[in-house]
């Protein structure tokens, strides 16, 4: 009987010393997964308003005129452009190496959000002054929209530019196109944050007497300089420098139009040249001139 009892006692007190000992780990490793679920779930919360902004636009557009959940898309827009142009400068980063790719993850943010907001201003005061109506939640809201769109051109062409990065030696050449990749990246981007812009436009000021246009040109020729002097004034986004920051010397256009001397010639440099500024003016006057259902909307009048 006591021979018995003791190896009962024995095996218990094992079992309470494992448990003891295996309890606290499986509750630690459920918080810890816990938390990182809870990180995923924010994370695709986030960044589901890029899905509504690409996929369902017509549902966006409807909050927008109606005023409805426009704080949501506002964080929810700002941090989807934080996430996305960061995960794009880090890349950027990668042909430098070390801490070039954190300082082009900030940088590249950076960029674009301040870009934006010292462009809205200009936009809604001479919007407002023209007799514009809605709000400054909506109108800001247009911005996010075309830049957001932006952001996801960014991440669409990662694999692009990590592609160039991994096959090609580290030369001067090989240091201009990745510049001039990207500078077109950046273009192609903007081009589509502009488009992203007027349709939301279009939609927004539909039926109404409001005139954005001028509001809208304006606010694209100074986001077009804005942008660019502050690109200047962050590099470098690929080479390796030990400060944050470079002395500011020259400008972007001067630069640019080196690079693409050297690339491509001067032959060139001026199809370059004509194929962009055609671009813009395409979409100006796209803008300007009435749409079809603006003019139906005057013959019934």
């Amino acid at each position: 009987m006591h021979n018995t009892a003791r190896p009962n006692a024995i095996q218990k007190t094992q079992i309470t010393a494992r448990a003891q000992w295996f309890v606290p780990r499986v509750h630690e490793r459920f918080k810890t997964s816990s938390h990182t679920l809870f990180f995923w779930a924010c994370a695709l919360k986030i960044l589901s308003v890029v899905e509504e902004f690409i996929k369902r636009r017509d549902e966006f557009f409807k909050n927008l005129v109606d005023e409805s959940e426009i704080s949501s898309y506002f964080v929810n827009s700002n941090l989807s452009i934080m996430i996305l142009s960061a995960i794009y400068g880090a890349t950027m980063g990668i042909y430098g190496g070390g801490l070039q790719i954190l300082y082009s993850a900030i940088k590249v943010p950076t960029l674009l959000l301040v870009s934006l907001y010292v462009t809205f201003p200009s936009y809604y005061v001479v919007y407002s002054l023209l007799g514009g109506k809605k709000t400054m939640g909506q109108n800001v809201m247009l911005f996010l929209f075309g830049f957001t769109a932006m952001s996801t051109v960014l991440i669409a062409f990662v694999p692009v530019n990590l592609f160039f990065m991994f096959t090609s030696p580290k030369s001067l050449e090989t240091h201009d196109f990745t510049a001039l990749l990207n500078i077109a990246i950046f273009a192609l981007g903007g081009f589509f944050a502009l488009m992203c812009f007027t349709k939301g436009a279009e939609t927004l000021y539909r039926g109404s007497s409001e005139n954005w246009k001028p509001a809208f040109i304006l606010g694209s020729i100074v986001l077009m300089f804005v942008g660019t002097q502050l690109a200047w004034v962050l590099r470098p986004f690929f080479n390796y420098y030990e400060l944050f920051l470079r002395p500011v010397e020259g400008n972007f256009y001067t630069s640019v139009l080196n690079l693409l001397m050297r690339s491509m010639g001067q032959t060139g440099t001026l199809i370059i040249a004509f194929l962009g500024l055609s671009l813009v003016g395409w979409l100006f006057l796209s803008v300007l001139l009435p749409t079809k259902e603006a003019s139906n909307n005057t013959n019934h009048k």
